[in-house]
């Protein structure tokens, strides 16, 4: 069973309150009673699953706060408390431990949040993290996946695929690869594109499990399908060919902002992401029915059963 069907099978009858959204976004919303809305996410990394054994310590930490950082700027809210759970491994010295939390603190100030809380424990295995962040939205509050609309263009930020191409360096022993630092330690856009999201997205998520795997989440929360250009997919390293697009548009990893929004809002997008330096592609198109299509040189590309990573 894939992860998205445990949670829809096990956990979701229990999460009855309005925030929570029926478990089927990246983020709740927390009942502050303050007048400004707080959205709070959770995300976990697990040594040999998220990271390897060999990364430096203080690049763990950098990613735990990033993959958090990505869901609350993806809904268009600011970081703002953050609570660690630590299970340290037993065997791990203290040395590390302060390498971890010099990174650690560095990170989450860097992101305009602060840690209130969180508890650590001792590990049998490997370094387990976790870390719950939440963010503080502006007067619409959340800008959920389920808000797109058909005819919706499709964007996406930064680049796709450089995680992936670290990742493939390390495993051929290729240390020094520029490509290496974008898989330890995410890429993130720049903190202004939340007021890109709040001004323009009508839904959006941030691209972690897979480019065309999550375009189809997206869609799919709205009761849409859509459409990608694979042409048009900002690709870390240049042009790839047909083959290698499809490889890294579903490795995952991105952490980059995926958002529909209408067409009549292109021009101004282009124009305020180039404003704030935020890299930014408008990659496809949303449309009526289900699933996913993806084209490449104006033809239909026949796609992978796999679209991106899933835990099961």
């Amino acid at each position: 069973m894939a992860e998205r069907d445990w949670i829809q099978t096990y956990f979701a009858p229990a999460a009855s309150a309005p925030g929570a959204d029926g478990l089927r976004d990246d983020v709740c919303t927390l009942t502050t009673g303050a007048g400004v809305a707080t959205v709070a996410t959770v995300d976990a990394l697990v040594e040999g699953v998220h990271f390897l054994s060999s990364d430096p310590v203080d690049t763990v930490a950098r990613k735990l706060v990033r993959v958090n950082v990505s869901d609350i700027l993806a809904k268009g809210a600011a970081p703002a408390e953050a609570l660690l759970t630590l299970g340290w491994p037993e065997g791990r010295g203290e040395e590390d431990l302060a390498r971890f939390a010099e990174a650690f603190t560095d990170e989450v100030s860097n992101w305009g949040a602060t840690l209130v809380g969180g508890d650590t424990t001792a590990s049998p295995g490997g370094l387990f993290l976790s870390l719950t962040l939440t963010g503080t939205c502006g007067p619409r509050g959340p800008v959920r996946r389920s808000g797109a609309r058909e005819g919706d263009d499709l964007w996406v930020t930064g680049e796709i695929g450089a995680a992936c191409l670290g990742f493939r360096a390390l495993q051929a022993r290729r240390e020094s690869d520029s490509w290496v630092d974008a898989y330890r330690v995410p890429r993130l856009p720049p903190p202004t594109v939340r007021e890109l999201v709040n001004d323009h997205a009508t839904a959006s998520m941030d691209v972690s499990d897979g480019l065309l795997g999550d375009a189809r989440t997206l869609a799919a929360a709205s009761g849409l399908g859509v459409e990608v250009d694979l042409d048009r997919v900002p690709f870390a390293g240049g042009r790839p060919d047909l083959q290698e697009m499809l490889q890294l548009a579903t490795w995952g990893d991105d952490y980059q902002v995926l958002m529909a929004a209408p067409p009549t809002s292109a021009a101004l997008i282009a124009s305020e992401a180039k404003e704030s330096g935020i890299q930014i592609a408008r990659i496809g198109s949303f449309r009526s029915g289900h699933g996913i299509e993806a084209y490449s040189g104006g033809r239909l590309v026949n796609l992978p059963v796999t679209l991106g990573f899933e835990h099961g």
